[in-house]
C-alpha cells in the first residue's frame, strides 16, 4: 500500500483560519489600546486588560493556526499523526482497536477516530473528524473504513 494522507477539508481549514484571524485582530486591537494606556501612564488599567483580553486571543490564535496543519498518514507500517498534541507513530501490530468516538462539543456533536494500543493507552487521531454543518467532513466514514481495513489487513484483526 502506498501512503494515504488525511488532512483537514478545505472548509475546515477556512473556518479555523477565519477564527484564528479574528483572534489575531482582536488581540492586536486590545494590545494597541493597552499601549495607549501605558503611554498615558495608566499602568493599572493597561496590564490586566491586555492580559485578559489580549493574551487569551493570542493563545487561541496559535492553537487554531496549528490545528489547521494537522495530518494523519497511513501506510504499510502503521499510522503517523501530527497535530496540536505532537507527533505519534504507531505500528499496525501495536494497535488493539480503531473506533469511532462521538462526543458533545460547544456547537453540537463532534466525531473523531480513536485508537487503542495494545498497552492500553488510547489517543484520538487529529484528522479525520467531523462536526456539525460548518466543520463536516462528508468523507469521514469512508476514511474511518479505510483506516480499519488497513489495520485489519496488516494484523488479521476482526477476522479481516
Amino acid at each position: 500500500m502506498s501512503e494515504t494522507v488525511f488532512r483537514y477539508t478545505g472548509r475546515q481549514r477556512v473556518v479555523m483560519w477565519a477564527w484564528a484571524l479574528l483572534m489575531a485582530v482582536w488581540a492586536g486591537a486590545v494590545t494597541v489600546d493597552a499601549g495607549r494606556d501605558l503611554a498615558a501612564h495608566r499602568i493599572g488599567a493597561a496590564v490586566p486588560l491586555w492580559l485578559v483580553l489580549g493574551l487569551i486571543p493570542t493563545v487561541l490564535f496559535v492553537v487554531l493556526a496549528g490545528m489547521s496543519t494537522g495530518v494523519t498518514r497511513i501506510d504499510a507500517q502503521g499510522l503517523r499523526t501530527r497535530g496540536m498534541t505532537g507527533r505519534r507513530r504507531v505500528a499496525w501490530s501495536e494497535i488493539e482497536s480503531v473506533h469511532e468516538l462521538a462526543g458533545r462539543g460547544r456547537r453540537g456533536t463532534i466525531t473523531q477516530i480513536g485508537v487503542t494500543r495494545s498497552d492500553g493507552k488510547s489517543f484520538l487521531l487529529p484528522i479525520p473528524y467531523t462536526s456539525g454543518v460548518i466543520l463536516e467532513d462528508p468523507d469521514f466514514y469512508d476514511k474511518l473504513l479505510l483506516i480499519r481495513r488497513e489495520w485489519k489487513k496488516h494484523t488479521g484483526a476482526g477476522g479481516a
